[in-house]
């Protein structure tokens, strides 16, 4: 690893405080707008806005889509049973270990 960059991370500050300016700012300004021209936003509703909202609403759609579609698929395993005998036969064991995968 190296030195951070100065000039990287003031560009990561400004974007987010960017970011979280113009999400406030229009945030209000919508909500505002069109707070009495709907009856689901009503008095006290809020209709927020983020640059990070959108693309945040894909990834979650995206992956409720692939559970979705999910279908379970019947799959190999292996199981495994070893016995440890006391006196080398083959009754009476001492030891048993199951493993499964």
């Amino acid at each position: 690893l190296g030195r951070p960059n100065k000039a990287d991370s003031d560009a990561v500050d400004a974007r987010q405080e960017m970011d979280l300016r113009c999400g406030a700012a229009f945030t209000r300004f919508q909500t505002r707008l069109l707070q009495n021209r709907y009856d689901e936003v009503g008095d006290g509703g809020v209709i927020s806005y983020g640059p990070c909202q959108f693309p945040t609403l894909g990834f979650v759609v995206e992956r409720q889509r692939k559970i979705d579609i999910f279908r379970p698929q019947n799959f190999w395993g292996m199981s495994l049973k070893i016995e440890v005998m006391a006196d080398g036969g083959w009754n009476d064991a001492q030891q048993v270990a199951n493993f499964t995968w």
